[in-house]
């Protein structure tokens, strides 16, 4: 059996480590940018491009890494091993291309990523939590009963030691006494409301369920214990749900061992809930991320028909706009974009819709409000 994972484990390190080298010795990369040119600013539009294209060829050689954390079932691995070698910045780079297509100015750079300099200064997962701005969790499970709270410290307790930045469960502990947690799963106004209230990005909401079962064995009594512990990851802003997972424990024993149970079943529900939930972030940086964009004051639905067109080609990075919801002159929209939601908002307060103003009135990291017009 040890031959056997011995095997295993050299077999892996060698996949690792021939399947990284083309990256590692690879550290001349090209990379594009494009920025859109306001008020014929072309200086501006060069600038923000030459940006965009130096962070891609970052985000390509670090999303290569990133990517390939799914070949195995524990990210923590792949991510010591490898992406924490991969952190890079630009330390010099040359424009082999660049010209404007209408409103749009594009730039193309060959980049020389230090990837060897700074090999050591950080771990991967550090800069994915960067780069998505360290969003904060807060972890509610059930409504303080006490085997919510062993199930509760044992998720945190294991995030914290993964790196997440957590907002304090005991603040926000009184409101589960006026929130229901089904309630906040399906509403979004709900999950906004908690997540605002409590500064946080990431909501994880579950419950612990466990049942006691008496048995005897000759004269000794004894107990049969079952605990289930699920819990669902979502993003506060869009309600939107990134991961899910559960876990079952069962066994004989007294309440003590109910307890360990509990903790168990929790670490292994944060165990998958982290994976999946620093999955997504890998692959928002080196892909399309939702961004809702909310929009009031349009005057009719042929404006609503220009607003959608502005979007889709001045605003840098826009792949696609998918209309959820207009009425009274208030559209919904989700917008999938390659760049992230603080771009998407200074490209449209930059724009005017039929010589109106638009102003940026709310954003959170996968949420922006505007209003268009005085």
């Amino acid at each position: 059996m040890k031959i056997k994972v011995l095997l295993k484990t050299t077999i892996f390190f060698f996949l690792v480590f021939f399947a990284s080298q083309p990256v590692l010795a690879q550290t001349k990369v090209q990379a594009q940018g494009m920025a859109t040119i306001h008020k014929n600013l072309v200086d501006i539009a060069r600038s923000k491009a030459i940006d965009e294209a130096q962070r891609s060829a970052v985000e390509r050689v670090v999303g290569v890494m990133v990517s390939s954390s799914t070949e195995v079932e524990n990210y923590q691995v792949k991510l010591d091993s490898i992406l924490s070698e991969s952190q890079g910045f630009i330390n010099t780079y040359k424009i082999i291309q660049e010209e404007r297509e209408g409103d749009q100015y594009r730039v193309t750079i060959e980049a020389d990523v230090g990837v060897d300099r700074l090999k050591d200064r950080m771990e991967a997962f550090n800069m994915i939590m960067s780069r998505q701005s360290r969003p904060r969790l807060l972890v509610l499970i059930g409504h303080g009963k006490k085997k919510d709270d062993v199930a509760e410290s044992a998720m945190v307790t294991y995030f914290l030691s993964k790196g997440f930045k957590m907002v304090d469960v005991e603040a926000a502990r009184g409101a589960l006494d006026r929130i229901n947690l089904e309630t906040i799963t399906a509403d979004p106004g709900a999950a906004a409301k908690v997540g605002q209230r409590y500064g946080a990005e990431v909501l994880i909401v579950g419950r612990s369920e466990s049942s006691t079962s008496p048995f005897t064995i000759g004269n000794v009594e004894m107990k049969f214990n079952k605990v289930n512990v699920s819990a669902k990851a979502m993003k506060v802003d869009t309600a939107e749900i990134i991961a899910t997972d559960s876990d079952t424990k069962s066994g004989p024993g007294m309440e003590d061992v109910l307890k360990t149970m509990t903790t168990e079943a929790s670490e292994k529900v944060a165990r998958t809930l982290a994976d999946r939930i620093v999955d997504r972030w890998s692959y928002e940086l080196t892909n399309t991320v939702t961004v809702k964009l909310v929009a009031s004051g349009l005057k009719s639905y042929k404006e609503l028909a220009k607003f959608k067109s502005l979007l889709a080609n001045e605003i840098k990075g826009v792949k696609e706009v998918n209309q959820r919801r207009y009425q009274r002159g208030r559209v919904e929209l989700d917008m999938e974009v390659r760049g992230n939601t603080q771009g998407v908002a200074d490209d449209i307060a930059a724009m005017t819709l039929n010589g109106k103003a638009i102003k940026v009135v709310e954003i959170t990291p996968n949420r922006i409000e505007v209003r268009i017009g005085p």
